[in-house]
């Protein structure tokens, strides 16, 4: 057991953490029980590198499932059991979340030497901590690998132990910047198979995590460096090798990491991309689950490039169709991965759409850019629109090949501020406005069952209302019976 020396930085870190009004409830229960208590895991890894901290974890002598317990009664907050075999709890209070489990060894150094990274394994008394006399207990040098920014296993079983501890790594690298120690990418490669065993919600969660992250790119690098991203993604492993066009100067695997790495720079310098309107791509990006999403999207946006690739001559391939495909195989990869129903449709509809800015793009260039199409765009992606650009703009910023426009940022850029120009001024007055007949009124008065086919009218119908085409319920179903006598 080390204790690390006293210094003004930790001293003020400690004392911050002593204030914190939960520590001392949940101390005064585990005092009444007789139990000892530590804070640890990420709480005091964060305090450490000045970063706040919301949530707190705990270790407990003792059953941390009844400490847990008697702490959520006496604090009226809810407990939730999240692992009976590994006595692991969570308190649910004042907005906050409290994580206690059970030493896993027979005392707190053996606890601390059977976690996940050095970084994690540091623990302080927290009597001691509240009285203002605290020893950092640090058996595995996490301190000394804070500082240094390296992330190091606590001990030599522990990746094959709990084979989520890779994504945990990659995690780590994309949400605090730290890079492997030497000889780490080697075990980590040596344990990623065992990915293959484990529950998709607990893979979700590390992988929604790291790409909200800062530096989700990091997070993706060293996936593949370890060979746990072809094994999670096998369509991106596809890409490794594949050649595109003049466009492009990298592979397909290549160009989707690229891709990620550009996410990023926008995110963190959006209006030196986007002008005034980087406002609305940042603050789009902003909510954490909405950028975990785009950033996968970044990451899968050319996943459907394999299975639709056509070699037209050396050097030249294409790749018709390439977006929707991907965003159906995207959607189906999320879902495998574990993410939400939610989450996984969000990341296919970016990837299905990322190509149409380019589409409208096309359509500028030749003088052919109208308010229908931009209003389609709007209609299709809805509050994502500054999202749809924001990817656009990331898979230009990755194309670097020989052909590629000089000025392709400046003029998606301008593009988008044409678009948002438009979708302000006249689209959404036009999309607030009601449907001239609702599916009931159309069935009712047309005899049709329920079906696709009431779908497409109403369509159709919409589309002629947005256009000025019609402007009553009586123009819609005439126009409803000449589509159905048309066949």
């Amino acid at each position: 057991m080390s204790a690390a020396p006293p210094d003004p930085e930790l001293v003020a870190c400690l004392r911050a953490l002593a204030r914190d009004p939960l520590l001392r409830g949940i101390h005064q229960t585990a005092n009444q029980r007789g139990q000892c208590i530590w804070l640890c895991g990420g709480t005091l890894r964060d305090a450490l590198l000045g970063r706040k901290w919301q949530d707190l974890d705990l270790a407990a002598d003792g059953s941390a499932m009844e400490l847990g317990r008697a702490f959520a009664h006496s604090a009226g907050g809810r407990h939730i059991a999240l692992d009976q075999e590994h006595d692991t709890c969570r308190i649910v209070i004042q907005g906050r979340v409290v994580d206690v489990a059970g030493l896993r060894g027979p005392d707190i150094i053996s606890d601390l030497k059977a976690r996940d990274f050095t970084v994690n394994a540091i623990a302080v008394d927290l009597k001691q901590l509240l009285d203002g006399h605290p020893d950092l207990l640090d058996p595995t040098g996490g301190r000394e690998d804070l500082a240094l920014g390296l992330l190091r296993p606590a001990g030599p079983g522990v990746l094959r132990q709990d084979p989520l501890r890779v994504l945990r790594a990659v995690r780590f690298a994309a949400t605090h910047g730290l890079r492997p120690a030497d000889g780490v990418p080697e075990r980590l490669q040596r344990a990623a198979p065992g990915l293959a065993g484990i529950a998709a919600e607990r893979i979700a969660h590390e992988w929604l995590a790291m790409m909200a992250g800062a530096e989700p790119d990091k997070g993706a690098l060293l996936m593949d460096q370890c060979g746990a991203l072809g094994l999670l993604v096998p369509e991106l492993e596809a890409g490794r090798g594949m050649d595109q066009n003049p466009y492009h100067h990298l592979d397909v695997l290549e160009h989707c990491l690229a891709c990620l790495e550009a996410a990023v720079k926008i995110r963190q310098i959006p209006d030196e991309l986007f002008g005034p309107l980087g406002r609305e791509i940042a603050d789009w990006l902003e909510p954490e689950r909405q950028r975990a999403c785009f950033m996968t999207a970044a990451l899968l946006h050319d996943i459907g490039k394999p299975p639709t690739m056509q070699e037209r001559e050396p050097g030249w391939a294409s790749f018709h169709r390439h977006d929707v495909q991907g965003g159906q195989m995207a959607g189906l990869r999320c879902r495998e991965l574990g993410l939400s129903k939610a989450d996984s449709g969000h990341v296919s509809a970016l990837v299905c759409g990322h190509m149409r800015p380019f589409h409208l793009l096309g359509a500028q260039s030749r003088g052919q850019l109208t308010l229908r199409g931009v209003r389609r765009l709007v209609q299709a992606t809805g509050d994502d629109l500054p999202g749809l650009f924001a990817l656009a703009m990331a898979d230009t910023v990755a194309g670097c090949g020989p052909m590629r426009p000089e000025d392709a940022e400046e003029r998606l850029a301008k593009l988008y501020k044409q678009v948002a120009r438009m979708r302000d001024e006249a689209i959404s007055t036009a999309l607030a406005a009601p449907p001239l007949i609702n599916g009931s009124q159309l069935m009712a008065a047309l005899g049709l069952e329920p079906g696709p086919e009431v779908g497409r009218l109403l369509g159709l119908i919409r589309e002629a209302q947005l256009d000025g085409k019609i402007g009553s319920a009586y123009d819609a179903l005439a126009l409803a019976r000449r589509i159905l006598c048309a066949g």
